[in-house]
């Protein structure tokens, strides 16, 4: 079974990363039978015994390629069931007509998954009551919505000019408000504003077309309110599905939204997120910085409905099913239908697929008194999802499910018995020791059996770890050693805790008025384990961010994992020369993929690098003077509530940088310094450098930064003109000059007082200005003039209330580059910031754009859109 489950993942691979259409496998399906049936004939035995005797090595022959022949079919039927999935995503034809701009449209479509509500992030509040570029309006009302609707809908027809056309695809629908109500197969009208998946706009970002391709979402569309969700009559819109179907997933649907609603009315609110996500693997209740501790104590597993969750539910039913005294068919009845039960609720997520796939055989082979192993049951389980969806298995929690499975399965090994005399000898010498055992007092007994307990789980969480490791690192950017402890301090707790939640849904169901006594159970054992994950996240050298291998060492890493598990056992050493070796080999692995992941990127020499991260609406600029140094020039963009530094420190890992030796910040307006805390957790900061005044504000985001600064003991130096940054011995900063705001402040807002600094190469300047604008504007341009035909970032994001004119004339850049959003992207910002005759980039159109001068006057400006990078 084992092998069989290998030639699909490769079929499956095959067609991956060398897609085919269906046919070409078919066809390759039809010569491996072809070839097997000739092989047949060709071994056909021979009369004489002469011609038998003479054959022997051919029939030999014949027997294995016909073997071959087998696994090379299985491998083309994958191939093609990959290819089969792949047509099918690509024939949607509501692709062909959608762009990577949001164009307001009128969809009529049908509800195709349970409709799932998450918190609504100040982010999307700010994008639903503001203008094109994230600019927060005044009259915005944001405390009248406490969640958003997510929604899954096949489309039926979508408005192209003045009339509906029929369309084909899936579109993923986020509406600002509760649409709890709707269920899968409902048809509804939706206004609102559609767009193509885009593509990553910065160097290190996540892709996400991948993750939408997994889930069959071909579009993205945003709804402003609850009422331009409108529910038709279902005579209205006929959409093929059977009506079977579509009632037992709205029973499903109302059992999950039932189960969500007790969990929301029984738990304290500090902890709904984490019981929806423990209990029913709803994690849309978790805010950004919950997620991140659990992503950096590596016990983002322990809320994610799988195996785990699973079993706790079977030996919870088991139970029920001893107190009621059932037959072994009636208990085995009664699991496996709470077991497809709690997994259809819970969206039958893959790794709970595979924990029921797997449990199920187990069960199945155990009420037939049949042998089984475990690793064929783990393969099963895996042919059965390659076969449902096979786009799921590349995705990254499938992959950490069947190799957590696995790892733990092999661990298992050396506690388990083996039939060889030295392991008859051990288990007799172990029978000694147990009845030694019983003689001991009972806390004796107690205190072995804890400690035991302890050390076995260790060693699993360990092993877990350790096979993860690779695949966690190059994903998340965080190795966290600290999770082989924390994962067995709270795994207890998780139980108790999955049960409490467990019993607080049913007593919602069946017995109301007791659901609070679970439910407050429930709820301080969770406020016990996020003390403990909080705890665990801020201790030191518990976790790392570093940047990822290159791919090819990852699969270096499991490669030679097979590799070694194949000759460990001809290695003829003792077992501690064996684990020293093993230490060796990993940690010479760790070692090199470390180096290799900090390797900062190459630069050209003397050649001054700049590169804008696509932020929307804010600033992040990385400076490189050399391969060695890493600064930024602001660091933050409207909307980011969390404080958080996803786009920057995307773009800094791609770089490999660990260490940034400054960053500059203009200004105290959020938009430019709010990710000043995500960054501080993240990479080491050699200095922050200031105008004056720039804490003398007030403001959440600046008590943040302020706090963040505090906390990492990073130091403050304020600067304004005609004064430089200190250094000691000669450095590149001997090339910054300070050109704003004077060593007083103008009697003006924050963006009048922007830090404006020039960066000289050879002879040109670079020139970032902040958000400058009148007076600041006229105290600038009286200054002296840099050196014609440089590069000027548009100050206040190519705003058109700035003086542009005057700015222009006194820099004379020969380009321009806007950091803003969509706004920014307008003919009237690009016709403006060009009247001088220089060219003008806009990163929400181009993605980010690096821009290189060197000592000899080159200049090269490439944008992130244009591959390769």
């Amino acid at each position: 079974m084992t092998m069989f489950a290998a030639t699909g993942l490769a079929g499956l691979t095959l067609n991956h990363v060398w897609p085919q259409s269906p046919r070409v496998w078919f066809g390759a399906m039809i010569a491996m039978v072809v070839a097997w049936v000739l092989a047949w004939f060709a071994a056909t035995p021979a009369r004489s015994e002469i011609a038998r005797a003479h054959s022997r090595s051919r029939l030999k022959f014949h027997s294995r390629f016909r073997t071959a022949c087998w696994f090379g079919f299985l491998l083309f039927a994958f191939a093609g069931r990959h290819a089969l999935d792949e047509w099918q995503y690509a024939s949607a034809t509501i692709r062909e007509v959608l762009t990577y701009e949001e164009e307001p449209t009128v969809m009529v479509a049908v509800v195709d998954e349970p409709v799932r509500l998450q918190r609504d992030a100040l982010e999307n509040t700010v994008a639903r009551t503001s203008g094109l570029d994230g600019a927060r309006s005044d009259k915005a009302v944001v405390s009248d919505v406490q969640y958003q609707t997510r929604l899954i809908v096949r489309v039926v027809t979508m408005r192209r000019g003045t009339r509906q056309v029929p369309f084909t695809g899936r579109v993923m629908v986020m509406v600002d408000a509760e649409r709890e109500d709707l269920r899968p197969g409902d048809p509804v009208e939706l206004y609102g504003r559609i767009a193509a998946i885009p593509p990553p706009s910065n160097p290190g970002e996540t892709d996400q077309r991948i993750a939408a391709r997994r889930q069959n979402i071909h579009a993205r569309m945003r709804v402003g309110s609850a009422d331009q969700v409108q529910l038709l009559t279902a005579g209205e819109v006929t959409d093929g599905a059977l009506p079977w179907d579509n009632a037992l997933q709205r029973w499903l649907a109302d059992r999950a939204a039932s189960a969500r609603d007790t969990i929301l009315n029984q738990i304290e609110p500090s902890q709904r997120g984490l019981a929806l996500a423990l209990t029913l693997g709803q994690r849309d209740f978790l805010d950004r910085p919950t997620n991140e501790r659990l992503l950096v104590t590596g016990t983002a597993h322990l809320l994610s409905v799988s195996g785990l969750h699973l079993g706790i539910i079977v030996l919870l039913t088991g139970a029920v099913a001893g107190l009621l005294r059932l037959p072994i068919a009636g208990s085995v009845t009664l699991i496996v239908i709470v077991m497809l039960f709690y997994v259809a609720i819970t969206g039958a997520r893959p790794p709970v697929t595979r924990a029921a796939i797997l449990m199920s055989t187990v069960i199945l082979a155990r009420l037939l008194a049949r042998p089984h192993h475990p690793l064929n049951s783990l393969s099963l389980a895996a042919i059965i999802l390659m076969i449902w969806m096979p786009a799921e298995i590349f995705g990254i929690g499938v992959q950490l499910s069947f190799l957590a499975v696995a790892t733990l399965l092999m661990c298992g090994r050396p506690f388990s018995s083996a039939l060889t005399p030295a392991a008859e000898t051990i288990r007799v010498e172990e029978r000694f020791d147990e009845l030694a055992r019983q003689s001991q007092t009972a806390w004796r007994r107690l205190f072995s059996f804890c400690l035991s307990w302890t050390g076995r789980v260790l060693w699993y969480s360990g092993a877990v770890t350790l096979m993860a490791l690779p695949l966690v690192w190059s994903q998340f950017h965080v190795v966290s050693p600290i999770s082989v402890i924390v994962n067995v301090m709270l795994s207890p707790l998780m139980a108790l805790a999955l049960s409490a939640g467990v019993m607080t849904i049913l007593a919602g169901w069946w017995l109301p008025s007791l659901a609070w006594i679970p439910g407050g159970v429930c709820g301080k054992l969770l406020s016990i384990m996020q003390w403990m994950i909080d705890s665990a996240a801020t201790l030191p050298g518990g976790h790392f961010w570093l940047p990822s291998p290159p791919t090819i060492w990852i699969v270096v890493f499991y490669l030679g994992l097979i590799a070694w598990a194949a000759i460990r056992p001809m290695v003829t050493s003792q077992g501690i020369r064996r684990l020293v070796i093993e230490a060796g080999l990993l940690v010479s692995w760790i070692g090199i993929a470390y180096g290799l992941a900090t390797y900062l990127a190459e630069l050209p020499d003397q050649t001054l690098e700049a590169t804008f991260v696509d932020v929307g609406h804010g600033t992040a600029t990385i400076v490189r003077p050399d391969e060695k140094e890493v600064w930024l020039y602001d660091c933050g963009w409207m909307g980011n509530a969390n404080a958080t530094s996803r786009n920057i420190e995307d773009a800094l890992w791609a770089l490999g940088a660990t260490h940034i030796d400054g960053i500059f910040l203009s200004h105290a307006d959020t938009d430019h310094f709010n990710a000043l805390p995500g960054l501080a957790k993240r990479f080491s900061i050699g200095v922050i450098v200031v105008p004056p005044g720039f804490f003398e504000g007030d403001g959440f985001a600046l008590a943040q930064a302020s706090e963040a600064i505090r906390q990492h003991e990073i130091p403050v130096l304020e600067v304004h003109r005609g004064k430089r940054v200190r250094h000691t011995g000669p450095s590149w900063l001997d090339r910054v000059t300070v050109l704003h705001p004077p060593k007083e402040r103008i009697e003006a807002n924050d963006n009048a007082n922007s830090l404006v600094l020039r960066i000289d190469s050879g002879n040109r300047a670079l020139l970032l200005p902040g958000d400058l604008e009148p007076p600041g504007t006229a105290v600038l341009t009286n200054t002296p003039r840099p050196p014609p035909g440089g590069v000027m970032m548009a100050p206040h994001h190519g705003s058109l209330q700035m003086d542009a004119e005057a700015v222009l004339q006194w820099a004379r850049p020969l380009e321009t580059i806007v950091s803003g959003g969509q706004r920014a992207a307008k003919p009237e910002v690009t016709e403006m910031l060009s009247a001088a005759g220089g060219g003008v980039h806009v990163t929400s159109r181009e993605g980010a754009i690096r821009v290189r001068m060197s000592v000899e006057g080159g200049l090269q400006i490439q944008a992130f859109s244009e591959q390769p990078w």
